[in-house]
């Protein structure tokens, strides 16, 4: 009994604890073989990875047969293993090699912009332009401001400060368009400018969301013509990894990346910091050509071997720790330039402009049931800037030469520095603030319905500036005071807002969206605007959108605290933008695919200078009709697509003419085409066409309409992506931007001096990017 006990026991062990030795190849669907793919034996921690040639070899216990088959951006595949099985080699197909997806797969994008919740694109109500990473990687964009060159509708005019430009006709510093990080603003809380500059970078972007098109119903004020929400990777729970970024490039460029995510079970941690360093591009010539750059100003009153020199430095930060709903973060950076091109300037080597922006935000997102959701967050802001800069100013040299100043001679260094230099500051200050308090709740009742709603508190505690001619750190006055131009009473303000939207899908064919929102501001009262859409599919690869939305922009503290030309302060009302839109998304086949929409904005209330001292509303109707489209095409390895934007502006009366456009491109091309030489080497082409544009002269004192002639750009990116190296990930991207070191220029839109902007020449940038 017991001898046949111990045979059945052995049996069954060896039953148990047998083994099975599976092994093959897994290549694509054109016979490559696919490095680094998972393969795992279901419900144990058996597992093991596929090498260079695709091979792998793994032991499957008999009461285990299930194998699954993953790596990133293919489909996870399960295969079950039966005897027939054994010790036999397989080969399996991946279904989604990045090359061989169609572009439908490759654009079914979900993005939260257009409704503050998850969405797929093509049914959102909305324009809206999505740059992923992978389209980062490819292209290979340093910073946004090369990113929303390369969209549809919109303009960027790199002047080496900041970038100039914006959205669908609306061209100024940006500030008619809401940035957002994470769906949280980060504007500059002085004037709500977006400020772009370097401290913008990629290092840290899983996605960027472009809408076009009023957005005030969800976002409340400067929503006017659009939205840029930057995606971080580091707020995003399927990043659990580590990046290290670094760079070097032409100017002495150099910059450092650090960005991580960690996931332990309900508790998460992430965060980016990165350092950036540049001489940027060097215009010492160009600053010394009197027809091009400071026409109209003495040029003899400029010192004889005037010397340029800039730097661009950012340290741009975030991190956030989470626990079960809860978390707190922080998201800023610091950042010093020399200014640019924005002025013509006296002394290039010593103007100087830093910056310090920081958001710390707590707040919880909590399940009430399966069909409501609530998000409720505080969030602090603190800014301090100051800077110095020469800016010639005509009236002040014509009233040295009236003193006597030689106008045959250039200017003193002590005339410059006790006559041209300004000195900005709020470095002795407390820092402007701003304090917001939001709470969301998404309710969805049915697969049908879905409401969202919320309240926000805002409240803006701003300061002016210290200005001063010779002391760096000039003192500041922080008392409350009509009296004190740094903290005039009405740099304090408040506002309470409400917004409500509903979202129903009709007869599983219709995606109608109706939302408004109600803002009370205590200087310019209440407000309220309107958005509806209505998205139809009539057939599986076809989508057709009517949008109508509503915006406002909020005067500055500026615009608000000038006097009118009788010396009585001058009520500003909110800049006031109706957009109506209609587009459509169609699949000719799974390889070719066509956006197209067309658009007409009619603004009122437009906020314009009347005097050197002075804003008013403007009683023009601004009316732009507008076209954008973008056509992808892909086949084999060659994927390739192309924007169109084309603006029609009303006609302005300026210096004796009437012209239509002004100061606005009629026509934009951006193109791009990638060739994916291997499955992980590819080579990206660029090109950007402007066409001819009329524009102001960027000297307010030339009342002249100059002609700034077409031209084309065109960049190139090496891409060597997730070369396996132990634990590492690397890829490696070589950037050339303006391949060509081609010379053209872009308008001065503010009138702040020069006649145009050069944009930069040839510039050579290299990536590494380390994931572990």
């Amino acid at each position: 009994m017991k001898k046949s006990l111990l045979i059945i026991l052995v049996l069954t062990a060896n039953i148990i604890f047998a083994q099975r030795i599976v092994n093959g190849v897994i290549t694509t669907k054109t016979n490559n073989p696919i490095e680094s793919v998972e393969i795992s034996v279901k419900n144990t921690d058996l597992k093991t990875f596929t090498d260079a040639a695709g091979r792998y070899s793994i032991e499957v216990p008999v009461t285990s047969g299930i194998l699954e088959f993953a790596k990133e951006k293919f489909k996870v595949q399960v295969v079950e293993i039966t005897s027939d099985l054994v010790n036999l080699n397989i080969t399996l197909i991946a279904g989604v090699d990045l090359f061989e997806l169609s572009l439908e797969e490759l654009m079914n994008i979900e993005v939260i912009t257009a409704s503050k919740k998850s969405e797929n694109q093509k049914i959102a109500p909305a324009t809206i332009y999505v740059v992923t990473e992978k389209d980062i990687i490819e292209n290979g964009y340093a910073d946004l401001t090369s990113l929303l060159e390369n969209v549809p509708g919109v303009v960027a005019i790199r002047t080496d400060h900041f970038t100039f430009g914006g959205q669908r006709g609306f061209l100024s510093n940006f500030s008619q368009t809401l940035l957002l990080v994470n769906g949280r603003e980060m504007q500059n809380l002085i004037a709500s400018e977006t400020f772009i500059a370097t401290q913008f970078a990629t290092h840290n972007i899983k996605q960027v969301e472009i809408l076009q098109g009023p957005a005030s119903a969800l976002y409340g004020a400067n929503a006017l013509v659009g939205v840029i929400n930057i995606i971080t990777k580091n707020d995003s729970t399927d990043f659990n990894a580590t990046e290290y970024h670094a760079g070097i490039g032409t100017q002495q460029t150099q910059s450092h990346s650090i960005v991580f995510g960690k996931n332990l079970n309900d508790f998460r941690i992430s965060g980016s910091f990165r350092y950036f360093r540049s001489n940027l591009w060097d215009y010492k010539d160009f600053i010394k050509d009197t027809l091009n750059f400071r026409q109209g100003v003495p040029a003899k009153a400029f010192p004889v071997n005037q010397q340029f020199e800039q730097r661009s430095w950012s340290l741009p930060y975030a991190a956030k720790i989470s626990y079960k709903g809860f978390y707190v973060g922080i998201e800023g950076y610091e950042l010093r330039g020399s200014r640019g091109l924005e002025n013509i300037t006296l002394d290039y080597k010593s103007q100087y402009d830093y910056r310090q922006l920081a958001l710390y935000y707590a707040g919880m997102d909590k399940e009430i049931s399966s069909k409501l959701k609530i998000n409720a967050e505080l969030q602090f802001y603190k800014e301090k800037f100051w800077g110095l800069n020469t800016s010639f100013n005509k009236a002040i040299y014509d009233t040295l030469v009236k003193n006597g100043h030689d106008p045959d001679l250039p200017l003193t260094d002590q005339e410059i520095q006790e006559n041209f230099m300004d000195i900005y500051s709020q470095q002795s200050s407390s820092g402007s603030k701003r304090y917001k308090g939001n709470v969301q709740l998404n309710y969805v009742p049915s697969q049908t319905v879905s409401i969202i709603g919320g309240y926000t508190f805002d409240m803006f505690d701003l300061l002016g500036i210290a200005l001063s001619k010779n002391r760096l750190n000039p003192d500041f006055n922080e008392t409350r005071s009509i009296d004190n131009s740094m903290r005039k009473p009405f740099f304090r303000q408040y506002k309470n807002s409400l917004f409500l939207q509903l979202q129903k899908t009709l007869f599983d064919k219709f995606y109608l969206t109706l939302g408004g929102r109600f803002d009370y501001h205590n200087i310019y009262k209440s407000i309220f605007t309107f958005r509806s859409g209505l998205v139809y599919t009539p057939f599986q690869k076809t989508s057709i959108k009517f949008l109508f939305g509503q915006a406002f922009r909020e005067p500055t503290i500026f615009e608000l605290g000038n006097l009118s030309i009788n010396n009585k302060t001058v009520t500003i009302d909110p800049v006031r933008m109706n957009t109506f839109e209609i587009g459509i998304n169609q699949s000719f086949t799974s390889n070719l695919v066509m956006n197209i929409v067309a658009y007409k904005n009619t603004a009122t209330n437009f906020i314009e200078p009347a005097a050197t001292t002075s804003f008013i509303n403007s009683d023009k109707v601004i009316n732009v009709f507008g076209i954008e489209s973008q056509l992808f095409y892909k086949i084999g390895k060659i994927k390739t697509e192309i924007g169109y934007s084309y603006v029609l502006k009303d006609a302005d009366d300026y210096a004796g003419e009437r012209t239509a456009n002004l100061g606005v491109y009629k026509h934009r091309i951006t193109g791009g085409l990638t060739y994916n030489a291997t499955d992980k080497f590819s080579i990206n082409s660029r090109i950007n066409y402007y066409s001819q544009i009329q524009a102001k002269h960027g000297n307010k004192e030339i009342l002249q309409v100059i002609t700034i002639p077409p031209y084309t750009k065109i960049d190139l990116t090496f891409s060597y992506v997730k070369i396996k190296v132990y634990d590492a990930e690397i890829t490696t991207q070589l950037s050339i931007t303006n391949l060509f070191n081609s010379t053209f220029y872009q308008p001065d839109i503010r009138l702040g001096g020069p006649k145009q902007f050069l944009q930069h020449g040839r510039q050579l940038f290299c990536n590494l990017i380390f994931k572990f």
